[in-house]
C-alpha cells in the first residue's frame, strides 16, 4: 500500500506537506500542491478510510436487519434505507434472518465485531430481547415497522399507523356496499390492523364472524390457502363478497385462489391488500391497496438513527458527556425514545367494486 511518506520521498517534500494536501489542511503552494497531487496518482494513492474513520469513532456503516427479501416490502425499503444512506456517504450491509432468531442473534454479534455505527432493525427479524440488550449498552439502533403485538419501551422507533390502514380497508368496502366481508390475517404480529377493521365494521353494524376470519403467515401460499377456506363449500355462511387481506403478498395469493375457482375479480370477489408494492398496480386487475409510504419510513428511520451515531460518536470523542454508567450500561429511555407514526393511505385500483347484486360469489359460474 502506498504511503504518504511515498509520496513525499518521489515529490521531493516533507511527510507534513502531503498530508497538509492531502486533507486540504494548512498553507501550501499551488505548484507544491499540483506536484503532490501528480505523485499520489502516479503511485496509485489509497487513502486508509478505516483509519480515518476510526479516529472519528464511526465506520460509515449502517447494517439493515430484516426478517425476509421473499416479500417484496422488504427489498423495497431495503433500497430505500440504502438510496438515503449512500446520499450521507454511508454504506449499508443487509442481514435476512429468514424469520430466525437465533440466527439474527449470530448476525448481530458478527455485525458488533465488523464496527458498525448503528442498526435499523425490521419487524419480526429478531427477539425484543436481544435488541433490548445491545441498545442498552448504548448502540444506536432503530426499529423500522416492528411487529404490531410488542411495544418495546425506549428504543426509538419508526411504524406506520397500522389501526389507521385497517380502518381504511373497511372504510372502503362499506362504502361499496359490502356486508359479507372476510380477512386473512398474519396473527398476532398484524393485529392492530385487524383491530381496526373489525372496529369499522362494528360502528357500522356488522360482525367478523370467526368463519370469515381465516391466518396466514404474510406469505403468497398462505394467502391462497387461506381464501380456499374462506369459500370452502363447508362453510355455515355465505361465501364473502370481499376479502381483505393485511398485506398484499397474501392477497396476490388470494386473487390466485379466486381465480382458479374460475371467479372474477372484482366482479364476484372484491379484494383489498395493505402494503403497495411495485407488482401491486400491475397485476390483471391492479390491486386496491392501503399503502405504506417506503421512502417517508425510510427516510424517518435512517434520520433517526444518524441522530443516535452523531450523538454517540461525539461522546465517545469527548465532546458530550456519556450517558451511560461505570460499566457502559446505558438505563432505558422510557419517556424519550420517540415513536415516529407514518400515516397510510387508500389506493384504489380495479380489484374493488360493488358487491354482484346476484349474489354469486364464491361459486363458478
Amino acid at each position: 500500500m502506498v504511503t504518504i511518506y511515498d509520496i513525499a520521498r518521489a515529490a521531493g517534500v516533507a511527510k507534513s506537506t502531503v498530508a497538509n494536501v492531502l486533507s486540504g489542511k494548512g498553507k501550501v503552494s499551488e505548484a507544491t500542491r499540483q506536484r503532490v497531487l501528480y505523485y499520489a496518482r502516479e503511485l496509485g494513492y489509497r487513502p486508509n478510510l478505516l483509519a480515518r474513520n476510526l479516529s472519528q469513532h464511526r465506520t460509515f456503516t449502517v447494517a439493515l436487519i430484516l426478517p425476509t427479501i421473499a416479500n417484496p416490502f422488504y427489498p423495497e425499503i431495503m433500497e430505500a434505507i440504502e438510496s438515503i444512506l449512500r446520499q450521507r456517504e454511508y454504506q449499508t450491509l443487509f442481514c435476512n434472518t429468514h424469520g430466525d432468531f437465533a440466527l439474527g442473534r449470530q448476525q448481530m454479534e458478527r455485525l458488533m465485531s465488523r464496527w458498525v455505527d448503528g442498526y435499523i432493525i425490521m419487524g419480526s427479524s429478531m427477539d425484543i430481547a436481544d435488541i433490548a440488550h445491545y441498545f442498552h449498552q448504548g448502540v444506536p439502533i432503530v426499529l423500522c415497522d416492528w411487529q404490531e403485538n410488542e411495544s418495546p419501551v425506549g428504543i426509538p422507533q419508526v411504524t406506520v399507523d397500522f389501526y389507521r390502514a385497517g380502518q381504511l380497508a373497511a372504510e372502503h368496502l362499506l362504502a361499496l356496499g359490502h356486508r359479507r366481508i372476510a380477512v386473512i390475517v398474519d396473527e398476532p404480529q398484524q393485529h392492530l390492523r385487524l383491530e381496526g377493521f373489525r372496529t369499522t365494521l362494528l360502528a357500522a353494524g356488522l360482525e367478523l364472524p370467526p368463519a370469515r376470519l381465516a391466518l396466514g403467515d404474510s406469505s403468497l401460499e398462505s394467502g391462497y390457502a387461506a381464501a380456499r377456506q374462506l369459500l370452502s363449500p363447508d362453510q355455515d355462511l355465505e361465501p364473502p363478497t370481499a376479502i381483505f387481506a393485511t398485506n398484499d403478498w397474501m392477497a396476490l395469493g388470494a386473487m390466485e385462489l379466486v381465480l382458479d375457482r374460475g371467479l372474477r375479480v372484482p366482479e364476484d370477489i372484491s379484494i383489498v391488500g395493505l402494503d403497495d408494492i411495485v407488482v401491486s398496480a400491475h397485476l390483471r386487475p391492479p390491486l386496491t391497496t392501503i399503502a405504506i409510504p417506503k421512502t417517508r419510513l425510510a427516510q424517518e428511520a435512517t434520520e433517526l438513527l444518524l441522530a443516535q451515531i452523531e450523538t454517540a460518536s461525539a461522546e465517545q470523542r469527548g465532546e458530550l458527556p456519556t450517558a451511560g454508567d461505570e460499566n457502559g450500561a446505558v438505563p432505558p429511555q422510557e419517556e424519550t425514545a420517540p415513536l415516529r407514526l407514518v400515516p397510510p393511505s387508500l389506493v384504489v385500483r380495479q380489484s374493488t367494486a360493488a358487491p354482484a347484486p346476484s349474489g354469486r360469489s364464491g361459486s363458478a359460474p
